[in-house]
């Protein structure tokens, strides 16, 4: 199903019954991304499984979007479907969005759960910013034979797990959301929080998790063994054990 959400044609998915489960997914994925927990939680919730602007079925932002866009846009889609107080589960870049949306608007939400969630802005290491200035300076000044500079270029952007070659379009949404910085926002977080984490997660450490439990008021922690950035792929049983358990 698809609705206009401040210009923006977003596509989502409806699923089962009992209380309103919205869930985000991360950066370069989809509503598909939790189709194999889906079909669990529909017994317990009504899912709602939304493709953010920019991914799977949904329209491009028309402009580089921030976390505060994307918020704004999950809010506006709870006003608009008058959906009462669901749930709101963030994966990753959905957890971000998730953070925003509780700490600024939190009176529509009823419990959060994050889920390897961004947010919390890494510190630049020396490492990091020599490499990023090496791959600018390989952009600007050194010329493109036999496609080597875009060679040099890419491995330097892949010795900073960036995801930003490979944005396309959505290069300006994705420089907005590595800088924004959401610490200040999850002191003001007042729903019940859930946080579920892998212990082998290489994108978001979980030192993150410690950091998030620490400061959102009303949260606890679980991190799952031999579990990566995915829990709810590479761990279902007990993510959807943990999940379950909180939200009901």
């Amino acid at each position: 199903m698809y609705i206009n959400i401040n210009n923006h044609e977003i596509y989502f998915q409806k699923l089962g019954q009992g209380k309103n489960l919205i869930m985000l997914h991360g950066w370069k994925q989809d509503v598909s991304t939790f189709h194999n927990v889906a079909e669990i939680l529909k017994k317990h919730f009504t899912l709602w499984l939304i493709d953010l602007p920019g991914f799977g079925r949904s329209e491009n932002p028309k402009n580089s979007f921030t976390v505060s866009d994307y918020s704004d846009t999950i809010a506006s889609f709870i006003k608009q479907n008058k959906i009462q107080k669901p749930h709101l589960l963030g994966h990753s870049v959905g957890g971000s969005i998730s953070i925003k949306l509780a700490a600024d608007n939190g009176e529509l939400i009823d419990k959060l759960v994050l889920e390897s969630s961004s947010g919390i802005r890494p510190k630049k290491t020396l490492t990091r910013f020599i490499i990023f200035l090496l791959a600018k300076i390989f952009h600007y000044l050194v010329p493109n034979i036999l496609r080597l500079k875009d060679k040099i270029r890419r491995k330097l952007y892949w010795k900073l797990e960036s995801d930003y070659l490979n944005a396309g379009n959505l290069r300006g949404t994705l420089i907005n959301l590595l800088n924004e910085d959401l610490t200040a926002s999850l002191s003001k977080i007042k729903n019940q929080t859930f946080l579920v984490w892998g212990e082998n997660d290489d994108q978001v450490k979980t030192k993150y998790a410690g950091q998030m439990y620490r400061a959102v008021p009303y949260s606890k922690l679980e991190i799952l063994e031999n579990t990566g950035h995915f829990p709810h792929t590479e761990n279902p049983k007990k993510f959807l054990y943990y999940v379950i358990d909180f939200l009901s």
